[in-house]
């Protein structure tokens, strides 16, 4: 432990544990961060680029670049400095970060669950939508958001962020005002899943008529595809979702920390299955592995950022 205060946390005498977890912070925050700019990356220097899942996918793996290149890093300085106390500026500011990223990554789930939604469903408004100014507007929303939530307690105008010694994170303080805390995790992570399963199960329904109809069905292969992305999609929120949802019961049943290693598991459960979206698109989409592929040998097209005249629509 630095300096000559005084301990009296679990991890005290535990800087083997500490290690561990600061080891895999630094780990996973060069596997995530490499896997999620490369994806970025990819679609970028490929045909990807023109289709509207692809874009909105490397705004998600944008934001997964973020949280692991940064809020990783945070986290390994705290476990290497062996401190039970932290700056209040530097816990604002980290837990801010964390909290809109975690919220931008879910926004953009939702999106991307919304345009699969309307692609399957209603066609036409998809179509709207895909056009480059809606687009571009639903994804700086996907950005913004989040904002809305995260900045009031950094700047500790409506609630606050602090530093709990005993699970070595900053997270919403108790001894203030709770009802951002609340609002926050209302509309930041259950009615967005809420939202996304309801989009998937609606998919899901259409795909369940439309393989009635096995003559049709085969015939519509626009929309075999659009089902196929959408599995994708939703296997991707499933990872997030058993990555986050044991963080958000610990935390909501464990409100005084009194069982730490509950709070740090489901942390490093959260942090590995953020760097697992590169593996999912890799295993599910024959585009994502030749885009990837193509990138990785330097096989790129001339003009990474030149979109088409219009997206693809699947």
């Amino acid at each position: 432990m630095n300096g000559t205060e005084e301990c009296t946390v679990w991890w005290c005498d535990k800087s083997g544990t500490l290690l561990t977890l600061e080891i895999i912070a630094i780990i996973l925050c060069i596997i995530g961060g490499l896997g999620n700019i490369i994806t970025v990356l990819a679609i970028c220097f490929s045909s990807l680029r023109n289709n509207i899942n692809c874009i909105l996918i490397g705004s998600l793996s944008f934001a997964g670049f973020l949280y692991c290149g940064l809020i990783l890093p945070l986290q390994a300085v705290i476990f290497h400095r062996h401190s039970n106390a932290v700056p209040q500026e530097f816990c604002s500011a980290a837990g801010g970060i964390r909290y809109t990223l975690v919220g931008v990554i879910l926004v953009h789930l939702g999106i991307i669950a919304l345009y699969r939604y309307l692609n399957v469903v209603h066609l036409a408004q998809y179509q709207n939508l895909s056009q480059k100014r809606p687009l571009m507007i639903t994804i700086a929303i996907g950005w913004i958001l989040p904002l809305f939530f995260t900045a009031p307690p950094s700047f500790r105008i409506w609630g606050g962020f602090t530093f709990v010694p005993a699970i070595l994170a900053c997270t919403f303080e108790k001894g203030i005002d709770q009802s951002n805390r609340i609002v926050t995790v209302t509309c930041g992570f259950i009615v967005p899943c809420i939202f996304i399963i309801f989009c998937y199960a609606r998919i899901g329904c259409v795909a369940y008529g439309s393989s009635k109809r096995v003559s049709q069905w085969h015939g519509n292969v626009s929309q075999t595809r659009a089902l196929r992305l959408s599995a994708m999609m939703l296997c991707i929120f499933g990872v997030y979702f058993l990555g986050t949802f044991p963080y958000f019961i610990v935390n909501v049943y464990d409100r005084t920390f009194s069982k730490p290693i509950h709070h740090l598991w489901t942390t490093v459960l959260g942090w590995i299955l953020y760097c697992t979206n590169p593996i999912v698109y890799t295993v599910m989409d024959l585009n994502f592995r030749t885009a990837y592929r193509r990138f990785l040998l330097g096989d790129c097209e001339k003009s990474p950022l030149r979109r088409g005249p219009a997206a693809t629509y699947v």
